[in-house]
């Protein structure tokens, strides 16, 4: 079964100063009203921004980094509190300065997309939210309660949307798995019989397709290495958190890296082989 699509309604903001640039991002994120039903609302400058971000609830919002009244960082580190404090931010401006940025990422925002952009940047830009708010159904496969509620209160944090089941063995996860309604499994590598690694092999005889995200307090590359073998999309270390989900999902589902998004590798050996490469060429 592919993924469960809800056609969720789309509130997007265009704050700009620019009438210009205000069209283009109007008519970019337009290009998707086939897929959802949007509602746009615009802003000459960030004080009519940040009234309008209180008034409702806005889902994405494209602001500028330069604007009369407020400025796009200061607007963005007035969204908490208001009903749209987890809406999906992107700056826009013809360059991006150091202090604008560390604020933009202090106050979570998502991407940046430097002008002059085209209504395609703006589309792909939407796309991209719309596959983040699309629901994926996701198995959490541990044998301990405590840590199947810890992996759901993460989950429930990401930017993307999951319908969260649980199973608390390889057996029932298998059984589960079978019935071809989950895209991912969010599987512990410790538990008592089948361990990870051969419940994930055990997955892959079912399905290549779904997407298969390993979780253990062991760091180690023999580990991880085999995780890659079976054939397992990402590995987790745990503790882990929302933005490590989010930078998973993103690679899995080939997504382009937010510019203010959490960087990372589908599993950590990769880092730890570059790092000692680049050692060995400066030695």
């Amino acid at each position: 079964m592919g993924t469960k699509m809800i056609h969720k309604a789309i509130r997007a903001l265009v704050a700009d100063d620019c009438k210009t640039a205000r069209d283009v991002l109007k008519e970019g994120i337009n290009t998707h009203r086939s897929k959802r039903y949007i509602q746009i609302d615009s802003a000459e400058n960030g004080s009519l921004a940040l009234e309008l971000l209180r008034s409702k609830q806005v889902d994405i919002a494209f602001i500028d980094i330069n604007m009369p009244g407020l400025s796009g960082p200061e607007v963005v580190a007035a969204l908490h509190g208001t009903p749209s404090s987890n809406c999906l931010v992107v700056a826009v401006s013809g360059n991006l300065d150091q202090k604008s940025e560390a604020v933009l990422k202090r106050f979570n925002a998502y991407h940046f997309m430097q002008k002059p952009f085209s209504k395609d940047d703006v589309a792909e830009i939407v796309a991209t939210y719309v596959t983040m708010t699309t629901t994926f159904p996701i198995l959490i496969v541990d044998d301990s309660a405590t840590m199947r509620k810890l992996a759901r209160k993460v989950l429930e944090k990401s930017r993307f949307d999951f319908e969260i089941a649980e199973a608390d063995s390889a057996g029932a996860a298998l059984r589960a798995l079978g019935s071809g309604k989950y895209k991912l499994a969010l599987t512990d590598f410790h538990m008592p019989g089948v361990d990870g690694l051969e419940l994930a092999g055990s997955i892959r005889d079912l399905s290549s397709k779904i997407g298969i995200f390993m979780m253990s307090t062991n760091d180690t590359t023999y580990l991880e290495r085999s995780a890659a073998f079976v054939g397992i999309s990402g590995f987790l270390k745990k503790p882990f958190n929302a933005g490590d989900i989010d930078v998973l999902m993103h690679s899995y589902l080939e997504l382009d890296t937010p510019k203010f998004g959490k960087v990372r590798d589908m599993f950590s050996f990769l880092e730890r082989e570059r790092t000692s490469e680049r050692r060995g060429a400066a030695a």
